[in-house]
């Protein structure tokens, strides 16, 4: 009878505990797919990229070029509506010791940038016409609906009973205030981060808005990428992936009693093995997201766009005090 009772106790352990993982599992998936149905509020976040580098070979000038791309942190703050197809947005970003502020707003068709040092605003006309060309579809988005389900769709997937753990009850400081919340935390090791990685750039490869917001607003504005189709720019990533090798992947999310994401965590460390000389050898990367004003009304304070406190994009060059490269030669 006594090892009956103890056969029958050991069965109800692992009963509890298989419920309680799956529970986890769901419990995440259901949040997490309440939070994309988000439609507007705010948001903030900070983020910290930390890379290291193979020098070998290398003359210290070129040492102390590459060290201003070694510790990059930032932040961003943003209010939006989707419904009223508004928005501003504020990043930070420091690299180098450098900081830049940029702000964007989106108040309909209308979309401008204030831009950095010099403090003036420029409309993007093209980015104008792109949204006032998706009128009537729904968000802008510079990937489609499509994409962004299928990729939710296989991050959860991927997940599995044991990768999920539903921790204690918490008390959250937020911009809302204190909230009470629960904790699920992921762990994910190398094969299945690969797995996710490859399938993104797959489904990217093959999204035909993405590839014309990368050829109208990315290509030809970005030097380095002026003779990068977008379909060789995905191939380079996905064969990159098999030099990596993910040391850790951690990822905290805290839900509220409505069932919404209010802060996420996330961490990554990669190495890279038989680093070229000036390559990446590894990299550190932590993002910390916090969610509040969950679909409450918001106010947006616009400026006011005049002559004297706006640049277009053909004399936006010689309004500038200075070229931005110059900020990576500067001598001691």
């Amino acid at each position: 009878m006594k090892k009956l009772m103890i056969a029958i106790l050991a069965l109800m352990l692992a009963a509890a505990l298989t419920s309680c993982s799956f529970d986890s599992l769901e419990g995440y998936k259901k949040a997490a797919e309440k939070t994309e149905q988000i439609k507007k509020g705010r948001t903030e976040g900070e983020f910290s990229l930390v890379m290291d580098f193979n020098t070998t070979g290398m003359t210290e000038e070129q040492i102390k070029e590459l060290n201003y791309f070694k510790s990059i942190k930032g932040s961003f703050n943003v209010a939006y509506d989707d419904e009223l197809e508004k928005g501003i947005f504020r990043y930070y970003l420091s690299l180098g010791g450098l900081g830049f502020d940029l702000d964007l707003f989106v108040n309909g068709e209308e979309v401008f940038m204030k831009l950095p040092v010099i403090g003036k605003y420029m409309r993007l006309s093209e980015m104008k016409e792109y949204m006032a060309d998706k009128q009537g579809e729904g968000k802008s988005e510079v990937i489609s609906k499509e994409t962004q389900d299928a990729i939710n769709e296989k991050w959860l997937g991927l997940l599995k009973k044991e990768d999920v753990f539903k921790g204690k009850d918490t008390v959250l400081t937020t911009p809302d205030g204190e909230v009470k919340a629960t904790e699920y935390t992921i762990r994910l090791n190398d094969e299945q981060i690969k797995s996710l990685a490859e399938y993104c750039i797959d489904v990217l490869s093959k999204d035909k808005k993405l590839e014309e917001s990368y050829e109208k607003y990315i290509r030809k504005n970005v030097e380095v990428l002026k003779d990068t189709p977008l379909e060789k720019l995905l191939s380079d990533m996905k064969e990159n992936i098999k030099k990596y090798t993910v040391e850790s992947f951690g990822y905290t999310a805290y839900v509220d009693i409505d069932g919404f994401i209010v802060n996420e965590k996330v961490g990554i460390t990669l190495k890279v093995d038989n680093a070229e000389p000036a390559s990446v050898t590894g990299f550190s990367y932590e993002l910390d997201i916090k969610n509040w004003d969950i679909n409450k009304n918001q106010e947006f304070d616009f400026p006011a766009l005049t002559d004297e406190n706006t640049v277009d994009t053909e004399n936006m060059e010689q309004n500038m005090p200075f070229k931005i490269e110059v900020l990576f030669n500067k001598k001691d």
